[in-house]
């Protein structure tokens, strides 16, 4: 279903969805942070819109006060300040009305209009009290039902948001205007009391009823507010005004009202009341300060957010960009791959379903040759069937296989590929295919199969090189042995004359003839001991013995030393220390005759005064040297060549040396080194202790 769309659209598709998620995600976090900074922008207003409305209900609350003590008594003081206070309100209201005009809500400016309209309703009241035609518990029913009217609307303007500390600041605003307002009842009914100096039944009820509400809001915004604003109402609390109106109010409520003053308890409560304003503006204001903190941070998330969006978009058209570069050098890649990685894969039945170019290009059929097939189609007869059994045995288990293998081209020739072939699954899990990517090695096949028949030639040449140094030690051992038994052949020769002339002289004794049977015998076990000694010394020991220099010596001198003396050449054998070696002993005593045998040469060659043969032991070291004067520095890298001998005679082969390095660093796994000593030529054997 996917294969014909194209790898741009694969990559651009999951990136376009990519990017559509993380600003659905965007808009899904900011959507709330959004609406939260307008509620609270709106919020903020409208506390600022309540905090006008307080302030004019303040001044109504007051005017209500000394409108229904004016109408107690119809007092001038009262009367005087009455008017004063009206002029305050009328104030207030025309701050309402610029308030109104200002607004840049509609809904608000709409409840301002009808405000304003209800407002108008204190002109009538006014008109009643200066004609004296109502009751003052009638005027302050109607100046009641005004501020409870404002006291409502500033309530529902508030509208809570989800933030608790500001919540917890409106109810706070809340209780502290219903404490206000209680407040103002008391000021205006213990005023009245106060003027008659008693009581009558309803403003003690009335006053009774007030000042429970004036403790039950005053008890609930204690419980209720934020501890903060507690602090400041009970400063409010310990102020002389609050205690003075306190302990009027107790004097009220216990009928001492003759002893009280009611201007001063209208102004000790109007105190009162006004240090509860200053509360109400500064919860007001630390809202407002709250809501600012809020915007801020909501301001600072929202820029947050969109800065990570933007950023991330960018990205993501970057990584667009580079995917899409990227799916280009994979295309390429793709192609390379296809032309020059031999590779194809398999159903779990053999059958190719996909090959490369490259396969084909090697194996010679094209793709539609191959798919369908049977990797069989490639199979060389010289292949064991074993091979292919173990490598079906492992991928159908699941396990990879590696190997060289042969395979057959359409033509019928061959090459050769190194193969690393494992097994793809499915979604579930479950083998479904195998891939096998083929590298081709048949040039180093072929390379490695003419260095396999060339060393095959090399090691016979080592050999036959070997068999003719043998050959030609064998002849200088012939040599050696000719002579040690010309001395013992010459006294059997005088013995036997000597038998054969008494006995034809009928000489003979009998002491004679044992004397002479020993003698005899004698010389004929020196001649089998001498015959041991060298067929021990050729003997084809291919394994390597516990051995070590003092032996390997010992059984060389017994060969060699006779012939060193006929030719007066000293033989120093110095053993400082020796130690066990595990190596091959009779190859090794070929290489010391080899190197004693030079150094005789030499000395005889040069005419040497005096000639001497060193042969010393330092533990792992053999050191051979003579005094015939040294190896000229010109053939000193050429000595261990083969064929290369500076012999005078024509019977030096030139592979003594050579074979000696050859047994010496290959067999035995040690070190051949060759240097000039201050007297002639140094040649030291260095085997491994190991």
């Amino acid at each position: 279903m996917f294969k014909n769309i194209s790898n741009q659209t694969k990559i651009l598709v999951p990136a376009i969805i990519l990017s559509i998620v993380l600003i659905v995600i965007a808009f899904i976090i900011i959507q709330p942070k959004f609406n939260n900074l307008s509620t609270l922008t709106s919020l903020k207003e409208r506390i600022t819109y309540s905090n006008t409305i307080s302030s004019l209900l303040t001044s109504i609350q007051k005017e209500r006060g000394l409108s229904y003590v004016y109408l107690t008594n119809y007092n001038k003081e009262f009367q005087k300040r009455l008017l004063q206070q009206r002029k305050e309100t009328d104030l207030k209201i025309k701050e309402l009305i610029f308030y109104k005009r200002d607004s840049k809500d509609i809904s608000l400016k709409n409840h301002i209009l009808e405000n304003i309209k209800y407002l108008n309703n204190i002109t009538n009241y006014r008109e009643l009290v200066d004609k004296k035609d109502i009751s003052k518990d009638l005027i302050l029913k109607k100046y009641t039902q005004l501020t409870n009217y404002l006291l409502k609307e500033i309530k529902s303007s508030i509208n809570y948001s989800n933030i608790p500390n500001i919540n917890k600041n409106l109810i706070s605003f809340s209780n502290f205007l219903d404490i206000q307002e209680n407040l103002g009842l008391m000021r205006a009914i213990g005023s009245s009391i106060i003027i008659n100096k008693s009581y009558s039944k309803n403003d003690f009820i009335q006053f009774i009823s007030y000042q429970s509400l004036f403790l039950a809001y005053e008890n609930s915004a204690i419980l209720t507010s934020r501890k903060l604003f507690i602090d400041k109402y009970n400063n409010i609390k310990k102020s002389d005004e609050y205690k003075k109106f306190r302990t009027m109010m107790r004097d009220i409520i216990d009928d001492r009202s003759d002893k009280l003053n009611s201007l001063e308890w209208f102004n000790i409560t109007s105190e009162t009341i006004t240090q509860l304003q200053s509360l109400i503006s500064y919860i007001k204001f630390d809202t407002q300060s709250m809501i600012d903190i809020e915007n801020k941070n909501i301001k600072n998330v929202f820029l947050l957010i969109s800065n990570l969006t933007i950023v991330c978009l960018i990205s993501f058209i970057f990584m667009i960009i580079a995917f899409l570069t990227l799916a280009k050098s994979e295309q390429k890649l793709r192609e390379v791959t296809d032309k020059y990685i031999i590779s194809s894969i398999t159903d779990t039945s053999g059958k190719i379903i996909d090959a490369s170019q490259a396969f084909c290009d090697i194996s010679g059929y094209t793709k539609e040759e191959l798919l369908g097939k049977s990797h069989r189609i490639v199979r060389h007869p010289d292949m064991p069937a074993e091979v292919f059994r173990d490598l079906w045995s492992k991928i159908s288990n699941g396990y990879p296989w590696s190997g060289k293998v042969k395979n057959l081209t359409k033509d019928g020739g061959f090459y050769w590929v190194y193969a690393h072939i494992e097994p793809l699954y499915n979604n579930k899990g479950e083998i479904d295919s195998f891939i096998s990517i083929r590298l081709d090695i048949t040039e180093s096949e072929l390379l490695h199969e003419k260095v396999v028949e060339e060393e095959a030639k090399n090691k016979l040449n080592q050999e036959l090189m070997q068999q003719q140094s043998r050959l030609a030690q064998m002849g200088e051992m012939i040599s050696m042995i000719a002579h040690q038994w010309r001395q013992p052949l010459s006294a059997i020769t005088a013995t036997t004359g000597a038998l054969e002339t008494r006995a034809t002289l009928n000489k003979l004794d009998n002491q004679m003839v044992l004397n002479s049977t020993k003698r005899i015998k004698d010389v004929a076990q020196h001649l089998s001991s001498t015959i041991d000694d060298f067929r021990n010394f050729f003997k084809q020991d291919k394994e390597k013995v516990v051995t070590d220099f003092s032996k390997v010596i010992d059984s060389v001198y017994s060969i060699i030393e006779s012939t060193l003396s006929q030719k007066n050449i000293e033989l120093n054998i110095i053993k400082n220390s020796t130690i066990s070696l595990y190596t091959y002993e009779g190859e090794l005593k070929q290489v010391l005759l080899n190197l004693i045998k030079n150094a005789e040469d030499a000395l005889i060659e040069n005419n040497i005064e005096n000639p001497k043969i060193d042969v010393i032991i330092n533990e792992n070291q053999l050191i051979v040297k003579d005094n015939a004067g040294g190896i000229p520095p010109y053939i000193m890298d050429k000595i261990f060549d083969p064929y290369f001998s500076t012999k005078l005679k024509k019977d030096g082969t030139g592979l003594g040396l050579y074979m000696s390095k050859t047994i010496i660093e290959e067999h035995c796994r040690g070190k051949l080194i060759v240097s000039n000593d201050k007297d002639g030529a140094k040649f030291v054997i260095l085997l491994p202790t190991e």
